[in-house]
């Protein structure tokens, strides 16, 4: 990373990596197999009840299944499109197969951060929310970051009855008394 680059990333003002996210063919097999590579377990299925995304400036029909299990305090994130086309993950999946897909920061001030994004020279490739069962909601944000940083740069923000929670793994374990999320 060069100078230029290293004073790009030092201005977004990012917290710490919290997300490894990895776009997946097929939940199960995919499970199974990062549960023996990394020795998570156990992974939370999100429940998601409603969404609204858009992919390139678009308003898109995406529907996903998405399971987070935790290593340390690094979150890894899987992602299955189960219907919908013209979207980040088939994006990944047509170009390249599956794999890691992007790198995640949770913060706070989401809506700030993007236009924080976007004043640096960055447009959001996809941007979007997703509500669960039990009332989180989940805003989001990728940015093309692969030329500056080499890898996409995703902005998360999770808020349970309107406070900022981010996604630690007891939410996880929260989650499952109010309906969010199962074990799995």
């Amino acid at each position: 990373m060069n100078a230029t680059e290293t004073s790009l990333l030092q201005n977004l003002k990012l917290p710490a990596m919290g997300q490894l996210g990895i776009v997946v063919g097929k939940m199960g097999p995919a499970i199974a197999h990062y549960t023996n590579l990394l020795g998570i377990r156990p992974w939370y299925r999100a429940k998601i009840v409603e969404s609204d995304i858009h992919y390139r400036g678009k308003p898109i029909e995406l529907e996903l299944d998405i399971a987070v299990g935790y290593s340390g305090g690094l979150q890894f994130e899987l992602i299955e499109v189960i219907r919908g086309q013209d979207n980040i993950y088939t994006e990944l999946i047509d170009s390249r197969g599956q794999g890691i897909h992007h790198i995640g920061f949770v913060v706070s001030g989401i809506s700030e951060r993007i236009e924080i994004f976007k004043q640096s020279g960055f447009q959001p490739l996809q941007h979007g929310t997703l509500a669960t069962r039990g009332k989180a909601i989940t805003r989001f944000a990728y940015f093309d970051t692969l030329d500056q940083f080499g890898y996409i740069t995703e902005l998360i923000q999770t808020t349970l009855f309107g406070v900022n929670v981010g996604m630690p793994r007891w939410m996880m374990k929260a989650g499952r008394l109010i309906g969010d999320v199962e074990a799995i």
